[in-house]
């Protein structure tokens, strides 16, 4: 049984997603009230309260705007701080037009580094969150095809999504997204979004996926690490059937890989980042007591 808290937040129809998982994408309502966890005023306040500069890009039209039209001026004695994002110029910006893209979310989020650990725990695969604000009647990223699969969950107003089969030859998805519905869209299609007469924000949940290949490349490594296959191949000048000798080792890797359970394999070493861990209330609290007052 799935929990609440994750994955159950971006689509109601987990045999759907499931159905449709890196094959297809796939529209959902789930409708319940995502401000606990992201939201306008909560992307405001990001703004203004210091985030870094590295943090935000913006686009207009397909194209990067440079987000030092953004940053806050340099102070007295600050050459060496890295530059801090002034929330006015930012708004500016998105009201002039551009998209503006915060990315790594979880990381200047508590709430929404719970979300994202709990949508990692349900599907086991590391996830991270950016949050997308646009203006009406504005186009931001241009068409592309993520590396990862996302799940867009729009916060507020409404966008426009145009997804196809990652040759682009056939048009799969033309929706708009209202606030409350959520678009999943596997890795590697084609997608692009465009606001009409409302502005729009939506919180873009990309999973990072682990294929088999990776899965088998890694028991591979761990196999052929064994005394047999670590052996070199015998010298040009020597007598020896090397036809029969390749036989024989690859019954013996044939012999290694058969053994092996789905036990024996570790999904989280496949992980390219730990999974952010939810914030526990009172935990530096507890910390501050000293060794043994803290968790674990």
């Amino acid at each position: 049984m799935v929990p609440d808290g994750g994955i159950l937040r971006l689509t109601d129809d987990l045999r759907a997603l499931t159905a449709a998982w890196e094959r297809a994408p796939l529209v959902a309502a789930p409708y319940d009230d995502f401000a606990d966890v992201f939201s306008v005023e909560a992307a405001e306040r990001l703004l203004f309260g210091g985030l870094p500069l590295s943090a935000v890009r913006f686009f207009r039209d397909g194209e990067q705007v440079p987000r030092e039209r953004a940053a806050r001026g340099r102070e007295t004695g600050g050459r060496n701080r890295e530059r801090i994002v002034d929330g006015a110029k930012a708004v500016r910006q998105v009201a002039e037009g551009a998209t503006l893209v915060v990315e790594d979310l979880q990381t200047y989020s508590a709430e929404v580094a719970a979300f994202a650990a709990a949508v990692a725990r349900d599907t086991g695969y590391e996830t991270d969150c950016t949050v997308f604000v646009t203006p009406a009647r504005a186009r931001g990223v241009a068409r592309h095809a993520d590396p990862v699969s996302v799940f867009l969950r729009q916060l507020s107003g409404a966008k426009r999504w145009r997804v196809s089969t990652p040759d682009g030859r056939r048009l799969l998805v033309d929706v708009v997204l209202k606030e409350g519905e959520c678009l999943y869209i596997p890795r590697g299609f084609l997608h692009a979004g465009a606001t009409a007469d409302e502005g729009s924000v939506h919180l873009s949940v990309s999973v990072r996926t682990v294929t088999w290949g990776t899965v088998l490349r890694s028991l591979l490594t761990e196999a052929v690490a064994g005394p047999a296959l670590t052996e070199p191949l015998p010298p040009a000048f020597a007598e020896v059937d090397r036809a029969e000798m390749f036989r024989e080792r690859i019954a013996l890797l044939t012999e290694a890989l058969g053994g092996l359970r789905w036990s024996d394999v570790r999904p989280s070493s496949f992980r390219t980042a730990d999974v952010p861990a939810p914030r526990v209330p009172g935990v530096l609290t507890a910390a501050l007591a000293g060794p043994g007052g803290g968790p674990g």
